[in-house]
């Protein structure tokens, strides 16, 4: 009997004692309880020199620049994502690891964009480039077009208002392996009109059937056709586009026939694509090179009603994705 009182006593103290020192951390920012922010990064601030700041102006200053990615939640068993109210950038600054690889990702200089179209309806742009939680939008990638006929609704208004937020703007072209490539490209040119500083023009290239696991049409003439469509893009951009799919259709369909492209590439996960270079000093030669990684189709942002693509796009890398003036 006198043991068991000992040892609920001892439990007691010691669960006080846990919820003591939680309490302290949360006090001294290390720990942020009750609160949540609304995307789900891990994020670095690059100068990590002087006195600690309050938790509010330190992610108005993450939210200046560029920022470090170190990895993020991937979607639980329901596809949501597991939000992060914490940053870990306290725990990283204490063990020195700002300069490491840290866990599920690697850390790295860049810049996150969102891809939006129709499915998005109205956005409110200037909300969008207000919202520095836990990051600023950098970039946006907004669908114009779709097949020989298609046009995004939202397109002309989505880039207008993109622009005028100073958000970096490029569009992209869902296409269709049925339709014409000559008649797309032609589509795409009349209703894109790209300058310098924009996105390099992007094509989506992924299944385009309802329940379908394969295109619709040979493989060889998927690669034929699909030359013929980005070389009328060339011809009249003057530039080579990004093309935009996922590892699974890359390995099956594009794989050694457009390995001198640009790659925007999907993968909802924590892991980043095989040949995806996020480390800045990297002297990787894998093909196919990957630019932007889009990694969570789960975002929420301000000004965005639902969810929204999110992309990541590593800072060294910043610079072979514009229109060159």
């Amino acid at each position: 009997m006198y043991r068991r009182i000992v040892f609920i006593m001892l439990l007691g103290f010691f669960t006080m004692s846990i919820m003591l020192l939680v309490i302290l951390l949360n006090m001294t920012g290390i720990v942020n309880l009750g609160q949540t922010v609304h995307e789900h990064h891990i994020y670095l601030n690059q100068n990590t020199s002087g006195e600690p700041e309050h938790l509010d102006s330190m992610q108005v200053q993450l939210a200046a620049g560029p920022l470090f990615f170190a990895g993020h939640s991937a979607p639980g068993e329901s596809g949501e994502i597991t939000f992060r109210g914490h940053h870990y950038d306290s725990i990283l600054r204490m063990f020195n690891l700002q300069d490491e690889a840290w866990s599920p990702g690697h850390q790295t200089h860049g810049y996150y964009g969102i891809d939006v179209s129709h499915w998005q309806n109205a956005i409110n742009w200037s909300q969008v480039e207000a919202d520095s939680l836990p990051h600023k939008i950098h970039f946006s990638l907004i669908k114009a077009t779709q097949g020989r006929k298609s046009t995004d609704p939202y397109f002309q208004g989505n880039w207008k208002a993109a622009g005028k937020a100073g958000i970096l703007r490029g569009a992209y072209h869902f296409y269709q392996y049925k339709d014409p490539p000559l008649d797309q490209a032609k589509h795409y040119i009349r209703q894109v009109n790209l300058k310098a500083n924009d996105i390099l023009p992007i094509i989506d290239v992924e299944l385009d059937c309802t329940g379908c696991s394969r295109p619709e049409i040979s493989n060889t003439l998927l690669i034929q056709n699909l030359k013929i469509y980005l070389g009328a893009i060339e011809d009249h951009f003057q530039v080579k586009p990004i093309i935009y799919t996922y590892e699974a259709f890359y390995e099956s369909h594009l794989k050694g026939h457009f390995d001198d492209y640009i790659y925007w590439m999907a993968k909802f996960s924590s892991k980043a694509p095989k040949s995806f270079v996020v480390k800045a000093d990297s002297t990787s030669t894998l093909l196919p090179e990957i630019a932007m990684w889009q990694f969570t189709d789960s975002g929420k942002v301000k000004g965005i009603a639902g969810k929204t693509d999110m992309s990541f796009l590593p800072a060294t890398l910043k610079a072979k994705i514009l229109i060159q003036p």
